[in-house]
């Protein structure tokens, strides 16, 4: 059942209110901005993000060091790539994410659209748990990441930054921010980067999967009057890159035989603008915003099935047009969100000559969400915080073959939730803090578009129930702040993504399939302790099994019953050591591990890959201006899969051993 009237854009709403403040009714009101809750959020984990040159894997990097979250990278910006929080993920290709990202006000829906560069944003929130969707217009089963953007401090900023390493390292960037001042304010940056390939293809002598981007950030704040803000908001990248990189799972990590290579090329822009107005109540704010992703073209060659040439030609692009409204004040928060998108996809594939498929597919979306939560105080010490959220999401689907056979395929469908979530928070005294909580969680359906099946091109919604226990504690005398989290979650629906699955019928490779119950466990520490002055040890770990508990192959009739569920890694960790003086040397060191994640719901052991830990260090020296700095990142040259690609048999290599040089001035 569709919506029978869509939201319209909130422009004419940002001029009526804008045009209709009158200066001197607007100085009696109270200078109050109340904004989204991040630090005293005991669900919530921030990470500072350093200015650098060095060329960050985006989310990658940041799993790296955050309890529960994952990454599979594919090496190909973003494209197959799987990012899971606490066992819920997006499948490589074709659903939506558990976990959706924000830069800023900017919303990104699915995995693939995901930064793969940081756009020298200062900081993340990581938002855990279905209760996110309370506060966020888009939302997942899982939680919400939000890249946040630094504002402007006394004086004027600039800093300049240069990199240099090993496999042809060479990487720059500039920022700069204008001092704060009683109307305007800007910031932006630019930076660029390249490095070689890490594979070598033996048969053509030359690298496989170099990189080359470019991108850059501008935000302009202005107050025509005082609480009342606009915001434009405006960043893109563009990047140039080889092959994507794949090698035979079971050969050499970083080495290839194939007669021919291919490229990556994608793009990616988003703006945004934005008005809040300070009321006595709380801050009412409203966000425009667009973005635009793609890849034109990615095309590779794999050897598969014992010597036969594999070319793929493929190009794929999504469109989002977002609106959201949101109220925020001391005793609650909520709003309306509305996003309308169209993706699109074409595929080519030759195997030995021949050609196997050529099809292309539209998918057109629509969300609409309401979404809020409460803060109350029934008894002192205790605050409970109830919230709502109802969504629906209307999709269209068209996929139009003429090879192997000639076909279209037309589908709609629309899924709708009801996620009420709970939360109670006990103070036990002012360092400690214990939160119980049970939140519903939803996430929507969708279509295959690598299948020429009608019956099976459709895939239905993802559900959860997730509950939680929060325990959060600061000793003051030691300078140690601990959180420790215990999590339940029953999903139903759990999609699972297939490759080659259909017998008999070699072109259609990729389809979804919904696990008809799943259950994850987990348990998850982040700690923080400075045991002198500049001295800081930070330490975070999870442990996570996911496990499908009613799952039957719909094609062979197997019973996959108590595996564990695909893409969902065993849990991860991070210790980190560093030496900060204001001035001086410093040095820091640090390593991370990542569970055994399994690729296939069969727990084929060789499409699995094992628990691996990785070793970093930092040393250099700051001056009152800058600071020179030696990196390294797996310094014990770990060999390891950063991803799987089950249905051709083939791994995407970790990065081995890097290190480089970096300059940066400010002033």
């Amino acid at each position: 059942m569709r919506l029978p009237l869509r939201p319209r854009s909130l422009l004419p709403l940002i001029a009526l209110l804008a045009t209709g403040l009158r200066a001197d009714e607007v100085q009696q009101l109270p200078d109050m901005v109340v904004e989204r809750p991040v630090t005293r959020d005991v669900q919530v984990s921030l990470v500072e993000l350093a200015p650098t040159a060095e060329p960050a894997a985006g989310l990658a990097a940041l799993a790296l060091r955050t309890a529960g979250l994952s990454v599979s990278d594919a090496g190909a910006r973003g494209f197959g790539a799987i990012t899971t929080l606490r066992g819920l993920g997006n499948t490589p290709y074709f659903s939506d994410s558990s976990v959706p990202v924000y830069l800023d006000d900017i919303p990104l829906a699915t995995g693939f659209t995901f930064p793969t560069d940081l756009y020298d944003f200062s900081s993340v929130a990581v938002h855990r748990g279905p209760q996110a969707a309370t506060l966020f217009g888009r939302a997942g089963d899982a939680g919400v990441i939000h890249f946040t953007s630094a504002r402007p401090a006394a004086g004027t900023r600039s800093r300049a930054t240069f990199s240099a390493g090993n496999h042809g390292l060479l990487a720059a960037s500039a920022s700069v921010q204008s001092a704060p001042s009683a109307d305007t304010e800007i910031s932006a940056g630019l930076s660029a980067s390249q490095r070689d390939g890490y594979v070598r293809n033996t048969q053509l002598n030359q690298d496989v999967d170099d990189r080359e981007s470019v991108s850059a950030r501008l935000k302009l704040t202005h107050r025509p009057v005082a609480g009342t803000e606009l915001s434009f908001h405006v960043l893109g990248q563009r990047a140039r890159d080889g092959a994507q990189a794949l090698v035979p799972l079971g050969g050499p990590y970083h080495e290839v035989q194939r007669g021919q290579e291919g490229v990556a090329d994608t793009d990616f822009a988003a703006a945004a603008l934005g008005f809040s107005r300070d009321l006595d109540a709380g801050t009412l704010s409203t966000t425009t915003s667009w973005s635009n992703w793609e890849m034109n073209p990615y095309s590779n060659r794999l050897v598969v099935f014992g010597g036969a040439d594999f070319d793929s030609v493929v190009t794929q692009s999504q469109r989002t047009f977002s609106e959201e409204i949101r109220f925020a004040g001391p005793r609650g928060s909520g709003g309306a969100f509305w996003s309308t998108s169209r993706t699109r996809g074409s595929a080519d594939r030759v195997f030995s000559g021949f050609p196997i498929e050529q099809s292309r597919y539209t998918t057109d979306a629509d969300t609409f969400a309401l979404f809020g939560r409460a803060n109350f105080t029934p008894a002192p010490g205790w605050t409970l915080t109830p919230g709502l959220r109802a969504e629906q999401t209307d999709k269209d689907f068209t996929r139009i073959e003429t090879i192997p056979g000639s076909a279209v395929i037309r589908r709609d469908d629309d899924w709708s939730a009801f996620l009420p979530s709970l939360a109670a928070t006990r103070k036990i005294d002012d360092a400690t803090d214990l939160t119980l909580s049970l939140a519903r969680g939803f996430k929507a359906g969708g279509y295959s578009g690598f299948t020429g099946h009608a019956d099976l091109a459709a895939f239905g919604a993802q559900r959860a129930w997730t509950a939680e226990a929060a325990y959060r504690t600061t000793f003051k005398e030691s300078h140690l702040a601990t959180t420790a989290r215990a999590y339940a979650s029953r999903v139903t629906g759990y999609q699972i993504e297939r490759s080659f699955a259909v017998p008999g019928s070699f072109a259609d490779e990729y389809l979804v399939v919904n696990a008809g119950e799943a259950r994850v466990l987990g348990l998850e520490l982040e700690s923080s302790w400075n045991p002198a002055a500049d001295w800081t040890v930070t330490l975070v770990g999870s442990i996570s099994h996911a496990e499908l508990e009613e799952f039957t192959d719909p094609f062979t009739g197997a019973t996959y019953s108590g595996n564990r569920a695909p893409y969902a890694p065993s849990g991860n960790g991070a210790l980190r050591v560093d030496y900060r003086p204001a001035t001086g040397f410093f040095a820091g060191a640090g390593l991370s591990w990542t569970g055994t994640t399994y690729y296939d719901e069969q727990e084929t052991a060789f499409l699995a890959q094992r628990s691996y830990t990785l070793v970093e260090a930092d040393a250099g020296y700051a001056f009152a201006a800058g600071e020179v700095r030696l990196f390294g990142r797996n310094l014990g040259d770990e060999e390891y899969y950063s991803s799987i690609t089950p249905g051709v048999g083939h791994g995407t290599p970790g990065a081995p051993l890097t290190w480089g040089v970096e300059l940066s001035v400010s002033w």
